[in-house]
């Protein structure tokens, strides 16, 4: 069953909006939302949730799948961005504090819009000057007000998903840009060779890795075993690769 948020009875829920946020809140406090609990928590029927549910797969915020709609990863879907901001937080945190030792001061630092590169940036107080180049607008967000910190932002179309710009202006961004290390992170590592669901983020991290002198793989061990579509790169492809205690390269 899925886990259940609360409804303030004195606040029901009415109106489409506001089930499609109830519906986003469970998928992502589970990873998963059955249409029957959904229908029972709403009050609303089977037929309407399963409308709804359309409406969230359309958008690419949930994957609609037999019995309700997961919010979790597969071959051709890549979980929503706030549900992988927060799963296996530790962990990735964890591969941040080791792989900040390959930063040295004066840098010029490339970061990829992942959640695991992201966990980075507050570990970059440590440094006095750093050039930071990122598609991510999170990154952006988080180092706007560094004034040690020379950041450029890669333009190009903005992917709410992802919370990224992508596409060709942030591929010929990069292209004309050089960095003495990267971080990056994909969605799959199959045997030694990394994967990922989205053609677009394909193109911004092997143009990433091209303008990068230091290739830096961050992955955390759920991400081992794992399948998507596209073929980003061999691990081999990296000078450095930083992983949790779960992953096993060898």
């Amino acid at each position: 069953m899925s886990e259940q948020i609360a409804i303030d009875s004195e606040k029901p829920i009415r109106g489409k909006a506001a089930r499609l946020e109830y519906i986003l809140r469970v998928a992502h406090a589970s990873g998963f939302a059955h249409v029957d609990d959904l229908a029972e928590a709403l009050g609303v029927s089977r037929m309407t949730i399963h409308r709804d549910l359309d409406d969230l797969h359309q958008k690419g915020l949930v994957r609609k799948v037999r019995g309700g709609a997961s919010i979790t990863s597969s071959t051709q879907f890549e979980a929503d961005w706030d549900y992988r901001m927060r799963a296996r937080l530790k962990e990735k945190q964890a591969i941040a504090n080791a792989a900040i030792n390959l930063i040295e001061e004066g840098d010029v630092v490339l970061l990829d819009d992942s959640t695991t590169a992201l966990q980075l940036v507050p570990l970059l107080n440590r440094f006095e000057a750093l050039t930071v180049i990122t598609n991510s607008e999170i990154v952006v967000e988080e180092l706007r007000k560094s004034e040690w910190i020379n950041l450029i932002c890669l333009g190009g179309q903005y992917n709410r998903r992802s919370a990224s710009y992508l596409g060709v202006l942030s591929e010929d961004g990069v292209s004309r840009l050089a960095a003495d290390v990267a971080f990056l992170s994909s969605s799959s590592l199959h045997g030694t060779t990394l994967y990922h669901q989205d053609q677009l983020q394909l193109a911004i991290k092997k143009a990433i890795m091209k303008a990068a002198s230091r290739r830096v793989l961050v992955i955390d061990h759920s991400k081992v075993g794992q399948r998507a579509l596209f073929r980003l790169c061999e691990v081999s492809a990296f000078t450095h690769v930083v992983v949790d205690s779960g992953v096993s390269l060898t």
